[in-house]
């Protein structure tokens, strides 16, 4: 088990450089406890459409997000419905449920780390607290063993 702590910036950054914000997405800082995007739309009249967030909780492996609503968000919720209908959220771990936002955050870590849980979520403070375990995925280990080229002790459990 392992605890990373990133401040919302560094968890942006992070986001960003490794190709995990989806390009419908235009914009995304963190501003206290909130996330605001700025959401490209297929639409002529609105180019782009700024949304707040807010991080909710940690649930069955999935980071919750809230609409961070307002009265004008409230009367057009079908319209926010209708923007991210054709959006591939899918394709990035994520459903949505107004008002809610899902993200399985161990889909898109798989993506790039394998044996890598995360477990658990917390915002607090402005800090992320990410709570992560170690999976043992028997045929990343085969993998790695096979593309070893050298007497360097490997990393991978054995069993016997």
């Amino acid at each position: 088990m392992a605890q990373i702590i990133l401040s919302g910036e560094e968890l942006v950054c992070i986001l960003n450089a490794n190709g995990l914000v989806p390009e419908e997405v235009v914009d995304l800082e963190l501003a206290g406890e909130e996330i605001k995007l700025r959401i490209k739309t297929p639409w002529p009249i609105f180019k782009s459409v700024r949304v707040g967030l807010r991080f909710t909780g940690f649930e069955q492996g999935q980071v919750v997000l809230q609409l961070a609503t307002n009265r004008l968000i409230d009367q057009f919720d079908w319209l926010v419905d209708k923007m991210l209908a054709g959006f591939p959220l899918a394709d990035h771990g994520a459903r949505w449920e107004y008002p809610k936002l899902h993200v399985d955050v161990n889909k898109l870590l798989r993506q790039q780390v394998r044996g890598v849980e995360v477990t658990n979520v917390v915002f607090a403070e402005e800090q992320f607290r990410i709570t992560t375990s170690h999976t043992l995925d028997r045929s990343s280990c085969v993998n790695q063993e096979n593309d070893r080229k050298d007497d360097s002790p490997s990393d991978c459990f054995t069993s016997t």
